[in-house]
């Protein structure tokens, strides 16, 4: 005989395999201790409530024990069912068990109990560390970091640049040009080896000590930003290499954060094909194709990765498809199992690449036309022509545009005007 074990927000209940309710042992009324009770029987921890109905029932000829718990209780055959009898007759008939074992008055304060447990079970939910939450953020403060710098960089460049111009022509790095100025100031003083050369035939015109103290100070308030950037930037490798170490491996801390970003999460990334990993951050190309208003993007955020950078341009969809392939296998073992598969990723990625690369080169090898040896002319005699003849089609087409007679060329024979009418017939 079979026993059906199943716990609610009001209890723990034990059916039999007819549907009868066997025996139940009801939850305290207060909203923190059924939120605890519920919390650890989620995890598959044994309630004791539960042992206790299990004991109680044990002489009453049940063998088997079916419920929702990965668990062996001795005396019983445990069969795990997900889905089991027990939880489908809870689920349809909870309040009306409520009402007549009196666990309530009444729905409304059996509906207010419900409530204050299911808060408290979201609020454990939340508390739950979520570290690719983390990332998200953390990748939005450096994009918002890289902006914000540039801007002021720009700003700098441009101000720096009515004193000294051709460092802002020769210093292409934002972050070089801004640490020479906060270290070194003006001009007349830079010991740059490759502007020293420029300081004395400058096109730029003086600043004073203010000023030049004014832009130091400025200076100085970027390099913090850049430092700032650094800063998350290693906090991201960090942790990506915690949370997410097969991804992390396969495409890089930056990249890594990005996906899930765009992807809203770990969750959402992993139940991802590959196609739409492979097209993250080019949506709007996407739809902009979909419109018909352009091609379709070929990747997303992944085109900073160096398996695609060092690919040339006619092998950048396949390497991105590569790419994006080894990308949902590390989301799926990130999410689900949890093992670190980075090593295999990398190896069968890199193998893959190397077999892509060589199917193209012979490829190009076999498109390109092989060396023929010239075809010896036959001597010419008198009479053969200077050219040949041109093929019918590649002569030029010579028209004949066809003469239209024209109405007043038919005179009448006394030599006098024709009417309209006599002009018709003639034309006719």
């Amino acid at each position: 005989m079979k026993v059906f074990v199943a716990t609610s927000m009001i209890g723990v209940f034990a059916f039999d395999e007819g549907g009868n309710l066997i025996h139940y042992k009801l939850f305290p009324q207060v909203a923190e201790k059924i939120a605890e009770k519920i919390a650890k029987s989620r995890k598959g921890e044994l309630l004791p409530e539960e042992a206790q109905i299990l004991e109680e029932i044990s002489g009453s000829g049940f063998k088997q024990l079916v419920w929702d718990k990965k668990l062996d209780v001795p005396g019983y055959e445990c069969l795990f069912e997900q889905e089991n009898l027990a939880k489908a007759l809870l689920q349809r008939d909870m309040r009306k068990l409520a009402l007549e074992l009196k666990f309530a008055d009444s729905d409304a304060e059996l509906n207010s109990i419900m409530s204050r447990v299911n808060i408290l079970l979201t609020k454990e939910q939340l508390r739950k560390p979520k570290k690719d939450r983390m990332l998200m953020s953390a990748i939005g403060v450096v994009d918002e970091l890289d902006r914000v710098s540039n801007t002021l960089s720009e700003r700098l460049r441009e101000w720096y640049g009515l004193h000294f111009p051709e460092a802002d022509r020769l210093i292409q790095s934002n972050e070089q040009l801004v640490r020479i100025i906060h270290e070194q100031g003006g001009r007349e003083t830079i010991s740059d080896k490759h502007l020293e050369k420029y300081v004395e035939k400058s096109a730029g015109m003086p600043f004073s000590d203010e000023d030049i103290g004014v832009i130091k100070e400025y200076a100085g308030e970027i390099l913090k930003i850049f430092k700032a950037r650094d800063s998350v930037s290693d906090y991201i490798k960090k942790l990506a290499k915690e949370a997410v170490p097969n991804l992390s491996a396969v495409a890089g801390h930056l990249i890594t954060a990005r996906l899930l970003m765009h992807a809203g999460g770990l969750e959402k990334l992993a139940r991802m094909p590959s196609s739409t990993i492979q097209l993250l951050g080019a949506e709007k190309a996407l739809f902009r194709h979909l419109r018909g208003e352009g091609k379709a993007p070929k990747f997303g955020v992944i085109f900073a990765h160096p398996l695609i950078q060092k690919a040339s341009r006619d092998e950048k969809g396949k390497a991105a498809r590569i790419l994006a392939a080894k990308l949902t296998m590390a989301a799926r073992a990130d999410f689900y199992t949890g093992k670190d598969i980075s090593e295999k990723l990398l190896t069968d990625m890199k193998s893959k690449a190397k077999e892509n690369r060589k199917r193209a080169g012979d490829e190009k090898k076999e498109e390109r036309p092989s060396a023929q040896a010239p075809v010896p002319q036959q001597a010419r005699t008198p009479g053969d022509r200077e050219s040949p003849r041109q093929p019918f089609s590649s002569r030029p087409r010579q028209w004949s545009r066809p003469q239209r007679q024209s109405s007043w060329s038919a005179r009448p024979p006394s030599g006098r005007r024709s009417n309209r009418k006599e002009r018709q017939q003639a034309h006719r």
